[in-house]
């Protein structure tokens, strides 16, 4: 799939955890790059191969706290499932309050041909943020190793 957003990972802003800044044309991309940017931060996205895939649906009052629920979300089944995702395809409607479906496009974790970076433990709230200015999206996260 064509990335549709750009990210920047921030490594000076925190030492022991890993920060990154996603801006995109859309919110569902902006999800999408956050999603991969968090990827990143755990393993060599070339190495991770798709042959499964994991379908969740989530809700919460903003963006803001929908954009923490789906990272928090990923890690969760990184560590109950382990499950890596190498990419991802959302819908996301707003009603009353900010509907997500998500399919996570990956594999189990296999040890000896993925090459992983490090752990991430939680998304933090520290600086954690999801802005619209103009017609861009934008978000700040630092996640917890």
């Amino acid at each position: 799939m064509k990335l549709m957003f750009k990210y920047i990972i921030l490594d000076d802003e925190v030492k022991s955890d890993f920060a990154f800044e996603v801006t995109a044309d859309t919110l569902t991309e902006l999800f999408r790059g956050a999603g991969i940017a968090s990827m990143v931060a755990m393993v060599n996205l070339d190495s991770v191969k798709v042959d499964n895939e994991w379908n969740f649906e989530l809700e919460a009052e903003d963006e803001q706290l929908l954009l923490y629920d789906f990272l928090s979300e990923l890690i969760y089944l990184k560590d109950a499932e382990t499950a890596l995702f190498k990419d991802f395809e959302i819908t996301i409607e707003r009603n009353e309050k900010v509907k997500l479906r998500c399919k996570a496009l990956g594999s189990q974790i296999d040890w000896e041909n993925e090459e992983l970076l490090t752990d991430v433990k939680a998304v933090t709230m520290y600086e954690f943020r999801v802005e619209k200015k103009e017609n861009q999206w934008s978000c700040h996260v630092v996640l917890d190793l």
